[in-house]
């Protein structure tokens, strides 16, 4: 029998999958209602619009070929902020102990 042929131990592939808003992946959503925010308080939709199609376009070129959850890991690297308390910093290389 061949290898292809065998289907009874498939894994899922959608089981880790990461969350989605309708059809797009949320992140990607996030990033065309940051553009729709800019032109909310600039109180100018259309530049709003052009800016939440410039986000979308530019994330998902960014994130095009990399791990599903590659945002998560961006925002990890690049913003000042460290929600986990018991993680060390990003920028600490070597350990002790």
């Amino acid at each position: 029998m061949h290898y292809s042929e065998n289907k009874s131990h498939l894994i899922p592939k959608r089981l880790d999958a990461p969350p989605r808003f309708l059809l797009w992946d949320f992140d990607t959503v996030a990033a065309g209602f940051a553009g729709i925010g800019i032109g909310i308080i600039a109180n100018n939709m259309p530049l709003g619009l052009l800016f939440s199609i410039a986000f979308v376009w530019a994330w998902v070129r960014t994130k095009a070929g990399r791990h599903p959850a590659y945002g998560f890991h961006f925002l990890y690297w690049h913003l000042p902020m460290n929600p986990f308390k018991r993680m060390p910093a990003s920028a600490r290389r070597t350990f002790i102990g």
